[in-house]
């Protein structure tokens, strides 16, 4: 089996969890996610299955959207309000405040890393290292966020919608605006509602993917790699379509089409049967005949 799944993780459950439980579903070993999302998070989990998963590392760094819920009043040690509260504070600011902080926080600037995460520091995860008390938080990283919107805020819990980049802590976000606003402030919930192409409204909980399973449905779930990763598609011949295989890139000339579309210099490698072959990336114009304009990256022999 192979392909992806677009998985709504609940609130409470790892992205760990998940990705175990589905391969419990769907009988398979070959599973992973392309990013971790909080337990306390909630929505979109893309979940890779079988030679997919050679597909995380470019779907992971994908852009995300997310619709977090924020709390006045308390630092917590995680960053959310499920941790153990540092600080508190009675600052009560105006809305206008909130959102001129979070407006500031758009483009690429430096937020502290939250000791609970996934991060690894020397070999150990960072959560490890702050369960043993060893850390007070996983250093500073580069954040990058496109989009902060403030969409309702009564005193002491807001909202807002954010679009960032890899490597984004919302956690971290939130606690800078309670920083930088004496009010300190922790993440009361999120909700991831895009990773990419792949949206909230089309996700599914693993009770619907088993039931879909059960049905004999999997397909509904777990769809194929060329029908949800919407990179360019380029068909080779036949002759080609074996070589490929062997892990030889095509000529020019074996191309029966090609597409205009460049995103990330990456393209679908087809047979004329519409079945995946490789993963490939653009290695120029490949004008002059002979030439080899796509090298391979991925070759997908199942």
């Amino acid at each position: 089996m192979n392909g992806i799944v677009n998985v709504y993780k609940e609130s409470g459950e790892t992205s760990f969890d998940v990705v175990a439980r589905l391969r419990g579903i769907l009988k398979e070993k070959s599973v992973g996610h392309t990013g971790t999302l909080d337990p306390m998070a909630e929505g979109v989990l893309v979940v890779c299955v079988g030679y997919a998963t050679r597909f995380a590392d470019i779907l992971g760094a994908d852009s995300k959207q997310y619709r977090a819920e924020f709390r006045l009043g308390a630092d917590f040690d995680t960053y959310d309000t499920t941790g153990r509260v540092l600080a508190t504070s009675d600052k009560q600011p105006e809305r206008s405040e909130v959102e001129h902080i979070l407006k500031s926080f758009v483009g690429e600037r430096e937020f502290i890393v939250p000791s609970y995460s996934a991060k690894k520091i020397n070999g150990e995860r960072a959560y490890k290292l702050a369960r043993e008390g060893t850390i007070k938080d996983a250093g500073k990283a580069i954040m990058r966020i496109d989009r902060l919107e403030l969409t309702s805020y009564d005193e002491p819990n807001g909202e807002f919608v954010i679009e960032c980049g890899k490597g984004t802590y919302v956690r971290s976000v939130i606690r800078e605006l309670g920083i930088l606003s004496g009010a300190y402030a922790a993440m009361s919930g999120l909700i991831r509602t895009r990773n990419g192409d792949f949206k909230v409204e089309n996700s599914l909980k693993l009770a619907q993917i088993a039931e879909l399973v059960a049905a004999g449905r999997v397909n509904e779930a777990v769809k194929p790699v060329q029908d949800v990763v919407l990179l360019p598609k380029y068909v080779v011949n036949s002759g080609a379509a074996v070589r490929i295989k062997n892990g030889v890139s095509p000529k020019l000339e074996e191309y029966l089409s090609m597409s205009d579309e460049n995103v990330g210099g990456y393209c679908l490698l087809m047979n004329e049967a519409e079945q995946l072959l490789a993963l490939g990336r653009l290695c120029g114009d490949g004008v002059h005949s002979g030439q080899v304009p796509v090298k391979l990256e991925k070759v997908f022999n199942e």
